[in-house]
C-alpha cells in the first residue's frame, strides 16, 4: 500500500541559475514587440508547471495570453481536460497538444490563433513569445509549426531538441509559419525555459523534477524513484507492473530499483536509475496526472 505522505526531501529545492534571470530581464525588454505571449506547460503537471513570473510580465505589459498543456499523450486525459475546460470556461485560452506526435498542431496554428491576429499581420507579420519552465517542449513545437510551413518545411530544424532541462539558454528570433499564397508569415521569439525562482514546497519541487524541469541530480534520483513509486501506486496506475513483469505493486521505489536491476541485470547503480525515470518520462509506466486538480488553480 502507498504511503499517506508523498516522501519527504529533508532540503530546500530552488535552481535558478544565472541565465534564467538574464532571459527574466530579456523578456521583459521585448515584451513590448510580440502580439501574443503563449505561456507552454507539461500536462502532467498541469498547475505546478505554471510560472506565476510569467503572468506579472504579461499584466504589466498589457499582453494577451495563450496556455498550451503539451505532452499531453503523457498524462491521464480525462483530469488533464478537466482542467482545461475549467480555464475556457473562466476565459482563459488554452487548449491541449502534443508536440512530438504533431497533435492538435495545425489546428492551434491555422484556427487557434487567428483570433488574436493584430491588423499589421499582413504587412510585418505577427510575432509571438513562447515561454515555459524547462523541458517541458519549447524546442519540439518550434521544429512542428516550421513543418506545418509551406515555405520552411524542407528547412533543417532551428530549435535545439533534448529530453533534458536547460538546453536552450538564448533568446532567439525564428520565422515558424510563412505561407505565401496568403501572404501569412508568424515569427517567434523562443526563450530559455525559465523556474520559479522559489519552489515552497517539497512535492511541487519532486513533480517539477520528475518530469524533467529540474535536473536529476539536484533532488537525487533516490527521492525521485520513491515519488515515482507512491504517485503511480496512489493513482493505481498498474501499467509499471506489466511493464516490468511485477506479479505484484512495488511497496516502494528500492523494490521498484532492485526489481528492475534484477531484470536487466544492470551492473551499476546510475544505469538503472536512469531507465527507470526514462521509461516513465517516455509514458512507458503509464499515463498520470500528478497534480490535484479538485481545486482550479488559474
Amino acid at each position: 500500500m502507498w504511503s499517506e505522505a508523498f516522501p519527504q526531501l529533508g532540503q530546500k529545492i530552488n535552481w535558478f541559475p544565472g541565465h534564467m534571470y538574464r532571459a527574466l530581464r530579456i523578456m521583459r525588454e521585448n515584451l513590448t514587440n510580440v502580439d501574443m505571449f503563449i505561456e507552454l506547460r507539461d500536462s502532467r503537471v498541469p498547475i505546478s508547471s505554471k510560472n506565476s513570473e510569467f503572468d506579472e510580465l504579461i499584466f504589466a505589459n498589457n499582453k494577451k495570453k495563450f496556455i498550451l498543456f503539451n505532452k499531453f499523450d503523457l498524462c491521464n486525459q480525462r483530469v488533464t481536460q478537466k482542467l482545461i475546460d475549467g480555464y475556457n470556461k473562466v476565459g482563459i485560452n488554452c487548449m491541449a497538444i502534443s508536440a512530438k506526435k504533431g497533435t492538435h498542431m495545425k489546428e492551434l496554428l491555422k484556427n487557434e490563433m487567428q483570433q488574436f491576429i493584430p491588423q499589421k499581420y499582413d504587412t510585418v507579420g505577427m510575432w509571438l513569445m513562447l515561454c515555459g519552465m524547462p523541458n517541458v517542449g519549447k524546442s519540439t513545437i518550434i521544429n512542428q509549426f516550421r513543418h506545418l510551413s509551406p515555405q520552411l518545411r524542407t528547412k533543417k530544424k532551428l530549435a535545439k531538441q533534448a529530453p533534458l532541462p536547460c538546453t536552450t539558454k538564448n533568446i532567439n528570433n525564428i520565422k515558424i509559419y510563412d505561407d505565401a499564397l496568403s501572404k501569412n508569415k508568424v515569427y517567434l521569439l523562443d526563450t530559455p525555459g525559465v523556474m520559479i525562482p522559489r519552489i515552497i514546497d517539497d512535492e511541487t519541487a519532486l513533480k517539477l523534477s520528475i518530469i524533467g524541469c529540474i535536473k536529476d541530480v539536484i533532488p537525487g534520483k533516490e527521492p525521485l524513484i520513491e515519488y515515482l513509486v507512491w504517485a503511480l501506486n496512489k493513482q493505481k496506475v498498474k501499467k509499471y507492473m506489466h511493464y516490468y513483469g511485477m506479479s505484484n505493486q512495488a511497496g516502494n521505489g528500492k523494490e521498484l530499483f532492485m526489481h528492475v536491476r534484477d531484470k536487466y541485470r544492470h551492473f551499476n547503480y546510475e544505469t538503472t536509475f536512469d531507465q527507470i525515470l526514462d521509461d516513465f518520462r517516455c509514458g512507458n509506466l503509464g499515463n498520470i496526472t500528478l497534480d490535484d486538480i479538485s481545486q482550479l488553480e488559474m
